[in-house]
């Protein structure tokens, strides 16, 4: 189903297959929309414990033209 921003759900299936690739990679997803997801790179949550860099989060991001992006996210607060 399509929301309002994204009638056709081009964008939510770019992003779909997008995050299950990442997933595949070892990723988790910690929230996602239509548009949007916020992902971590698998066993850092463990280990950003233990350094004082944090987690390596990522936000991702689908344009109107489907075309997905990944950049760094600020560590999760606490």
């Amino acid at each position: 189903m399509a929301g309002e921003i994204d009638p056709l759900g081009r964008r939510k299936n770019a992003l779909d297959a997008f995050l299950e690739k990442k997933v595949a990679e070892g990723f988790t997803i910690e929230t996602h929309t239509d548009t949007h997801a916020i992902i971590t790179e698998a066993g850092q949550r463990f280990w950003s414990r233990l350094r004082r860099s944090g987690s390596r989060r990522y936000v991702v991001q689908v344009d109107e033209d489907g075309r997905v992006t990944m950049s760094a996210a600020e560590p999760r607060r606490s």
